[in-house]
């Protein structure tokens, strides 16, 4: 199953919460009017940085919703999602081992696809292993090994971590130089006539970090301007 770069936002992640942050945004946008003045523009039009996540409770369960929610529209990856869940029972965190005992047909049955089937087996599989990063500690893992340890799961891409990142855990210096809805809002607000490549986009954005996350959010805005 492929990851989903092309949607303009994690929807699998934005419902309206405001995502806890792990730095002062207010310094973050100040900086960033500073060294962008074009970006400064844009950010004083659309206002304070305040991307949104679901509340999910844990890096686990925040995946197993993505996974659902790939490919599909908001509202119909909502009603499926609510399904897997009746179907394992166990509330909204039904847990690896509840996924894990689910027999295929109780998973399709929910409206999974094989692949999605097969991508929540792996990532309760992964769980149960002792394979994914420790939940207890997430802070202490860089973005890149959180990226690598998580991407390596069947049906969870790069980008998929970099929602995560962005939207969950709430990081400062994410840059989805794939996702289409990113490089559609710097063409547009930096009066592109074609869409930046990813390298040429991860090259020029250089200057925003340590707060690519913040960037990154306000070209998604962009675009609903």
């Amino acid at each position: 199953m492929a990851d989903s770069p092309d949607n303009t936002v994690g929807t699998a992640y934005t419902t309206g919460r405001p995502t806890p942050l792990a730095f002062d945004a207010t310094h973050a946008v100040r900086e960033l009017a500073a060294v962008d003045p074009v970006l400064g523009e844009l950010m004083a039009r659309v206002g304070p940085y305040a991307p949104q996540t679901v509340a999910a409770p844990d890096a686990f369960h925040a995946l197993m919703r993505a996974i659902v929610y790939q490919q599909l529209s908001g509202k119909a990856a909502g009603t499926i999602h609510r399904r897997v869940l009746t179907a394992l029972g166990g509330g909204d965190t039904p847990g690896a081992e509840r996924i894990a005992a689910a027999d295929d047909a109780t998973l399709r049955g929910a409206g999974l696809s094989q692949n999605k089937m097969l991508s929540l087996q792996a990532l309760a599989a992964a769980q149960l292993a002792g394979e994914l990063p420790d939940e207890s500690r997430l802070d202490d893992y860089e973005d890149a090994e959180l990226i690598e340890r998580y991407s390596a799961i069947r049906g969870i891409g790069r980008w998929t971590v970099e929602m995560l990142l962005l939207f969950h855990l709430g990081r400062p210096d994410v840059m989805p130089i794939h996702d289409l809805g990113v490089r559609k809002g710097y063409a547009m607000t930096y009066g592109r006539d074609e869409l930046p490549k990813p390298k040429q986009l991860e090259r020029e954005c250089e200057i925003w970090r340590p707060y690519r996350s913040v960037g990154s959010w306000y070209m998604w805005r962009a675009l609903e301007l």
